[in-house]
C-alpha cells in the first residue's frame, strides 16, 4: 500500500464519506465525546488518517493523555459549516 503525503490512498473513500456526512448523519453518534480510535472505526479509516482529517478540517478536539477526543456535537457543527461554504 502506498502512502501519500496526507493520507493512505485506501482511506480516500473514508475521507470522501466524512466530507459528505453532514447531509445524513443519522447512523452516527450525535452526542457524546469519543476517542479518535472510535471515530476512525466508525468511518472505516485508520486512526492516523482520522487525526489528519481533524487537522485538515479544523474540527475542534482535545488531547487527553495519548488519546484525541472529539465531541460529536463539535464534529457535526464543523461538517455543517464546511457544507455551507
Amino acid at each position: 500500500m502506498t502512502e501519500s503525503n496526507k493520507y493512505i490512498k485506501s482511506d480516500k473513500f473514508a475521507f470522501d464519506l466524512v466530507a459528505n456526512l453532514a447531509r445524513s448523519p443519522g447512523a452516527f453518534p450525535q452526542t457524546g465525546k469519543f476517542s479518535s480510535r472510535v471515530w476512525a472505526q466508525l468511518f472505516g479509516m485508520t486512526e492516523k488518517n482520522f487525526k489528519e482529517l481533524l487537522k485538515e478540517t479544523g474540527i475542534p478536539h482535545f488531547k487527553f493523555g495519548s488519546n484525541v477526543i472529539v465531541d460529536a456535537k463539535d464534529f457535526w457543527t464543523s461538517q455543517k459549516k464546511k457544507e455551507a461554504l
